[in-house]
């Protein structure tokens, strides 16, 4: 079994970068990353999976902060159903 590949943890100027540029544009362009990647040292995959796991968590909070208190517009499916 090959050896686990050990994960990659950024820089505090990698991380405050990225966070900065996912604050003004959560879906940068491939060429947008590339940049970034190059800039920051990064591989572009590592810049990709950053934005969509940014994007995830994002939603994953909103889902926390608002989708578990009752009485809420639109948490409830039953609304949907044809019953």
């Amino acid at each position: 079994m090959a050896p686990k590949k050990q994960r990659l943890v950024f820089t505090d100027l990698q991380r405050r970068t990225l966070i900065a540029i996912f604050k003004e544009n959560k879906r940068p362009s491939k060429e947008m990353q590339h940049t970034i990647s190059q800039q920051l040292g990064l591989e572009l995959s590592t810049v990709s999976n950053f934005f969509m796991n940014a994007r995830r968590r994002c939603v994953d909070r909103w889902h926390d902060d608002h989708g578990t208190s009752p009485g809420q517009p639109g948490t409830s499916t039953s609304t949907f159903s044809k019953a």
